[in-house]
């Protein structure tokens, strides 16, 4: 899919996202250039594992709306659905080998 539209001036001072639901598709931070995507998350949930800070409680460093799916292969999922916050949507791990989501 393509998508051209005119941007007001002052968003050049921004940071931009394009989200499709929950999911960030692509970003441009100020003065850079458009980060889109290659790569999907393959939900594993370590994003929301070992966490020091967050926005909601933690047990044992682990978001306690983060639940996993039932069934053989493993996959985990925000219980809040469309109603988690931007930050945790627009997060993009770092310091995260492991990790499939790809931005390029």
């Amino acid at each position: 899919m393509r998508i051209e539209i005119e941007l007001p001036d002052w968003t050049e001072e921004r940071t931009i996202y394009i989200m499709a639901g929950i999911e960030l598709v692509g970003y441009k931070l100020p003065q850079g250039r458009w980060q889109l995507k290659t790569g999907r998350c393959n939900m594993c949930g370590k994003c929301c594992m070992n966490l020091k800070k967050h926005a909601f409680p933690l047990v044992n460093g682990v978001c306690i709306h983060l639940q996993k799916e039932v069934g053989d292969n493993p996959r985990y999922e925000c219980a809040l659905r469309i109603n988690r916050p931007l930050g945790c949507c627009i997060g993009v791990p770092r310091n995260m080998p492991e990790c499939t989501e790809r931005f390029e």
